[in-house]
């Protein structure tokens, strides 16, 4: 990692700490510019990470400039299914990328294990609300998507890689729960920690890839 590309990731992790801010105080103003900040940064970081272009690389570029195409959709009142395509897209280029690098059967199988889980626990009842509302074949496709990416990054057998694509699991789990499944807010205090959980898990798990992806052999 050469000084600009870690100079970049450190403007990542500044923004995202600035976004999760923002979104707890409902601050829309500051939340429009930082949360795109953070991806910006992220891309920034691969481009200046050093010289060569490899396809993981290219790969990575692809997956967050997806990321961000689908943060600026879903910035209030947001574009849901517009965005939904845009992440499904990131998700897609994302388990290209952990597909160039070598795979282990009994971690794959690991990754497999927990996606059942994450299906019975959590998807059951969001794509059940997703289906009311007209959308459960996106959401299922999205959801699909997904956990091939994590089984993929856990198969991989990069830590970095592994929590990563978990907590964007968690990240869209937590966002599908909220949109599909759970009650109403409240009050507006408790949809601002309803959204800031979903950023936080969403920017720690976007940042955590990139390091991986970023200091691999292969990168």
């Amino acid at each position: 990692m050469t000084l600009p590309g870690a100079i970049a990731l450190m403007a990542a992790c500044l923004a995202a700490v600035i976004d999760w801010l923002a979104v707890a105080r409902d601050d829309l103003r500051t939340e429009r510019i930082a949360k795109p900040a953070v991806i910006v940064a992220l891309i920034a970081a691969v481009l200046l990470a050093g010289p060569g272009s490899t396809p993981v690389r290219v790969l990575l570029i692809i997956a967050l400039a997806a990321s961000l195409a689908g943060d600026l959709l879903l910035l209030p009142p947001g574009r849901f299914t517009a965005g939904l395509v845009a992440f499904l897209l990131a998700h897609l280029a994302y388990l290209a990328l952990f597909l160039q690098g070598p795979l282990d059967a009994g971690t794959a199988l690991v990754g497999l294990g927990m996606s059942a889980v994450v299906l019975l626990v959590a998807g059951r009842p969001i794509l059940a609300g997703a289906g009311r509302a007209g959308m459960g074949g996106p959401v299922a496709a999205y959801f699909g998507a997904i956990c091939l990416m994590a089984i993929a990054a856990t198969a991989g057998v990069s830590p970095g890689a592994t929590v990563g694509a978990w907590l964007f699991i968690l990240s869209d789990a937590l966002l599908g729960w909220d949109r599909f499944a759970a009650p109403p807010a409240g009050s507006a205090a408790a949809a601002a920690r309803r959204r800031a959980a979903v950023m936080v898990t969403y920017h720690a798990a976007q940042i955590l890839l990139t390091v991986a992806v970023l200091g691999s052999s292969v990168s």
